[in-house]
């Protein structure tokens, strides 16, 4: 196997994990079982190809020193919509060669080379025959019902319970997706009527009902708060976060949650803190093409904290957009969103964005034109194009890695007029 080969290989895999695990690849996050398995599936159904756990784990630790099989490089293709291999190495540029998987020996092959090969013809026709059998084509009626109801009207853990009907429905396998993530796709019994999840963060999503890889129908999940709730974790994309006391976040007239609340709720503060406040519903209407936000953050403590930032996320009917302020010296580490699109500061010049995080700052974003307009303490740092925002605004997340807190939050309409805002005074 070559360095070359082995280079493919490896690009194959980097591009897989930012396509189906964005978060996790820019975090630098190994995939978890279930996220190999996850992928498993998903190659199954787009070539009909299954790979084992033991072989994902050894291809996503890098173990292998010989090229892997060509059925194991076509599934692992499928899966960014490559036909095989070959193309797939087509448009790194450099396409497979006949020489460099046959080497071809002069003179007249002998009779038991003749019965070997002539053996190998027919398993080989044997194993094309099985690997393109097509999948039961979907047939997909009108109106396929498919529902969703909460337990609770508002905070969390909340159960949806999902009713579906798919009787009408031809397809050799069914998913529901809680949300937009792939790794929050389960497979479900056709033959039944519901299936139910919990939701442990609050939100706003888009379920997706699947056959096969196609989505049939989608239904809405709006998973509310009563004002801001306060979640921990000590990993990014922690599945269960830990609920401090709510009863206790508002303090001194900021939003915050004390030592004394986290140690309380089981929070390892020896651990890293990743704290985040919901606020999850509808402002009055308020568009996401045309919006103010306002606030005013610091760190309580940044003492042994290695580039620590603040995300100020606004979350619509179609996807998230977040703004972030990070410690200065950090600035290549940000990463902004602005419906779609990414911005990354290894490929931006963010410097305006670092800052003293355990000073006081107030950062704004305007939604305007078709932009997404950032300012830090009255002055403007950054502009990114907002074209594809779309809907209303269904929420406002708030994310420290450590001790942050918030002095106030403003949300206006582009006339001024005050939508929202909280200076969070005790009652």
């Amino acid at each position: 196997m070559t360095a070359t080969e082995r280079d493919f290989v490896t690009t194959c895999i980097a591009e897989i994990e930012a396509r189906y695990f964005p978060e996790k690849a820019r975090e630098k996050v190994p995939l978890s079982q279930r996220n190999l398995q996850f992928l498993i599936d998903q190659m199954e159904e787009r070539s009909n190809i299954r790979i084992s756990l033991s072989t994902m784990k050894r291809l996503w630790k890098k173990d292998f020193n010989k090229m892997p099989h060509p059925s194991t490089l076509d599934a692992l293709v499928s899966l960014l919509g490559y036909e095989d291999w070959n193309i797939f190495r087509q448009k790194q540029g450099k396409p497979l060669l006949q020489d460099e998987t046959v080497a071809v020996k002069s003179g007249t092959p002998s009779k038991t080379t003749l019965l070997f090969s002539v053996l190998g013809a027919i398993v080989l026709t044997l194993l094309l025959i099985s690997l393109v059998k097509k999948k039961k084509e979907v047939v997909i009626p009108a109106n396929i019902p498919f529902s969703a109801n909460q337990t609770k009207d508002l905070n969390v853990p909340n159960s949806v319970i999902f009713s579906y009907d798919l009787t009408e429905v031809e397809a050799d396998s069914f998913f529901v997706q809680r949300s937009w993530n792939p790794s929050h796709k389960t497979r479900i019994d056709p033959e039944k009527k519901n299936f139910s999840e919990i939701y442990y963060y609050p939100g706003f999503h888009w379920a997706r009902l699947i056959a096969n890889d196609q989505v049939v129908q989608k239904t809405r999940i709006h998973v509310k708060t009563d004002g801001w709730f306060a979640t921990t974790k000590s990993e990014r994309l922690q599945n269960v976060p830990i609920y401090p006391n709510q009863a206790e976040i508002v303090s001194n007239g900021t939003l915050n949650v004390k030592d004394s609340n986290l140690i309380e709720s089981g929070v390892d503060l020896s651990k890293n803190l990743i704290l985040s406040f919901f606020n999850i519903r509808e402002f009055a209407e308020l568009q996401s093409n045309a919006f103010e936000l306002e606030t005013r953050v610091r760190y309580e403590d940044i003492q042994g904290l290695i580039c620590p930032f603040m995300e100020m996320k606004v979350i619509d009917e179609k996807d998230a957009s977040w703004v972030s302020i990070i410690s200065q010296g950090c600035e290549s580490n940000l990463l902004l969103k602005a419906g779609s699109q990414f911005f990354k500061g290894a490929e931006n010049d963010f410097s305006s964005l670092g800052v003293k995080m355990d000073e006081w700052q107030i950062l704004k974003v305007i939604s305007k034109d078709g932009f997404l307009q950032v300012y830090l303490n009255g002055e403007f740092a950054y502009e990114m194009p907002f074209p594809d925002a779309t809907g209303k605004i269904m929420g406002l997340i708030f994310t420290f890695t450590g001790k942050g807190v918030i002095d106030y939050v403003s949300l206006k309409d582009l006339n001024g007029k005050i939508l929202y805002s909280d200076e969070f005074d005790n009652p």
